[in-house]
C-alpha cells in the first residue's frame, strides 16, 4: 500500500526479461532456438573436424548483412580471401559491403603465416605456435569493434578458436572465455565461435560449452571421411536450457540442407 503521496509501484513497459532474438536467416535453425540468437550472446558450434561449422558460420554471416548488421569476422583456420569467396558463393558483394564499414576482416591466418615466416630462423620450434597465435592479438585486433557506436546490430566470428586453445590450461580457457563474453556485452552483439571437437582437452570443452550462452552440436554421420552431413542439436540457447532433438543436414554447394523431420 503507497505511504501519503507516494505512487503505487508500476512495472517497467519493458519486461527485461524478453530476449532481444538475432535471427540466423535458417528457418530450421530460427524455428527449434525460438526466433533466433539471443542478442548479446555468444554461441558456440561445436563439433569435430570436418562436420560443417564453418560452412554453417559463412551461411549465418550470409544472413546477417542482408539484415543489415556490422559483421567482424576473424579468419584463423583460413586465410580472409578463401572466407570472402564462401561469402561471394551466398550472393554476399564482400568487397561493397566493405567500403560501405559493415564487413571487417581480421585475417589471422595470413598473420600468423607472416610471424611464422619471420620467427622461423631464429626461434625454437616449440615456441613458433605460441608466438604466432596468441590471445591477446583477437582482443587488440577487436577492441575498436566493440566501442564503436553503430545503430547496426554487430556480429563478431571466431572461425575457429581452437588453435587458440591447443596448448591452454582450462584454467586460462575459463579466462578468455569470460573476456570474450564481457567484450560481446559491450559490443551488445551475437559472436558465433567455432570449436573443434577430440582435438583439445575434455576439460577445455567441457569449459567452453558451460561459458557460452549457447551452444550448437554439429557431428558427422559415422564412417563419414569426407564432408557430406551430419546431425545437428541445439544444446541450449539463451535461458532455454532444454536440447533440442537432432536433424539431419546435408552439404552441398548451395549451403546446409535441413531435413524437417527430427531424429526418432
Amino acid at each position: 500500500m503507497p505511504l501519503g503521496n507516494e505512487e503505487p509501484l508500476r512495472s517497467s513497459p519493458r519486461d527485461y526479461r524478453q530476449e532481444a532474438l538475432q535471427l540466423t536467416g535458417i528457418p530450421l535453425l530460427d524455428k527449434i532456438t525460438g526466433g533466433g540468437f539471443p542478442r548479446p550472446s555468444a554461441v558456440a558450434l561445436m563439433g569435430p573436424l570436418g562436420s560443417g561449422k564453418s560452412t554453417m558460420i559463412r551461411e549465418m554471416v550470409a544472413n546477417f548483412l542482408r539484415q543489415g548488421c556490422h559483421v567482424l569476422y576473424y579468419c584463423i583456420d583460413d586465410p580472409a580471401e578463401v572466407v570472402k569467396l564462401g561469402l561471394e558463393d551466398h550472393h554476399i558483394a564482400v568487397a561493397e559491403i566493405e567500403k560501405e564499414g559493415r564487413l571487417e576482416f581480421v585475417d589471422m591466418f595470413s598473420l600468423g603465416a607472416q610471424k611464422l615466416a619471420e620467427s622461423l630462423q631464429t626461434a625454437d620450434p616449440n615456441d613458433i605456435l605460441e608466438e604466432t597465435l596468441k590471445f591477446g592479438d583477437l582482443l587488440s585486433y577487436g577492441r575498436n569493434f566493440a566501442l564503436q557506436h553503430t545503430d547496426e546490430p554487430k556480429a563478431m566470428v571466431l572461425d575457429s578458436i581452437t588453435p587458440f586453445f591447443l596448448l591452454t590450461e582450462a584454467r586460462r580457457v575459463f579466462q578468455y572465455m569470460q573476456v570474450m563474453r564481457f567484450a560481446t556485452r559491450i559490443a551488445r552483439a551475437v559472436t558465433l565461435v567455432s570449436l573443434h571437437t577430440e582435438v583439445v582437452d575434455q576439460n577445455i570443452e567441457n569449459a567452453t560449452a558451460n561459458l557460452v550462452d549457447g551452444v550448437i552440436e554439429m557431428r558427422k554421420r559415422t564412417g563419414e571421411v569426407l564432408l557430406k552431413g551430419g546431425t545437428l542439436k541445439v544444446l541450449r540457447m539463451g535461458r532455454n536450457l532444454t536440447p533440442s532433438r537432432g536433424y539431419y543436414y546435408q552439404i552441398t554447394n548451395q549451403g546446409i540442407v535441413f531435413s524437417n523431420t527430427p531424429l526418432i
